[in-house]
């Protein structure tokens, strides 16, 4: 099978046709999490383990990134017949750590919120003819402040470890 590591793949994908006809294709998505270090070094954190994180931080603490800010990639893969075949969806989102290692939560939730509020505000229409001179643009600000943007070689190597060809650390 082929795999799509040279790009990154945001919308609808077009895959070739899969061999044979009678073939059947067992085909579910995977999300999986990166976080890396100051030194570009790749750590994979079980989507599970994540979510004790957010959900109950003083629990799940990360001491290797104790006071920091890094750098995640929140990647969702494409998988067929249990081996991963395309990157589906790539977020790159920056994460708060405290001095014990615990994740900022509250920073988390609210940089989510935010993202929340800038996609559906377009959908949802303005009652008031006023409202529309008014732009707050606090969300928008919130929600700017936790991205980051890999080098090409970077998004290259996260998308290989996504997709297993390349080793990584797990936390």
């Amino acid at each position: 099978m082929r795999r799509r590591t040279d790009a990154l793949v945001t919308g609808a994908v077009h895959y070739g046709r899969t061999p044979g006809p009678e073939r059947t294709v067992s085909v579910s998505y995977s999300t999986r999490i990166f976080i890396l270090g100051p030194d570009d070094s790749l750590y994979r954190l079980a989507s599970a383990t994540f979510s004790r994180m957010v959900d109950d931080p003083e629990s799940h603490r990360l001491e290797r990134f104790a006071g920091q800010r890094v750098r995640m990639a929140e990647v969702i893969v494409e998988v067929r017949d249990r081996a991963p075949y395309a990157v589906v969806r790539l977020v790159y989102e920056m994460l708060g750590f405290d001095a014990e290692g615990r994740l900022d939560r509250a920073m988390f939730i609210r940089r989510n919120a935010a993202l929340a509020e800038l996609a559906i505000d377009p959908v949802i229409p303005r009652m008031v003819e006023e409202e529309k001179a008014v732009v707050d643009a606090g969300s928008r600000f919130v929600a700017r402040g936790g991205f980051w943007h890999p080098s090409a070689a970077l998004e290259r190597e996260i998308l290989r470890a996504a997709l297993d060809e390349t080793p990584c650390k797990r936390l």
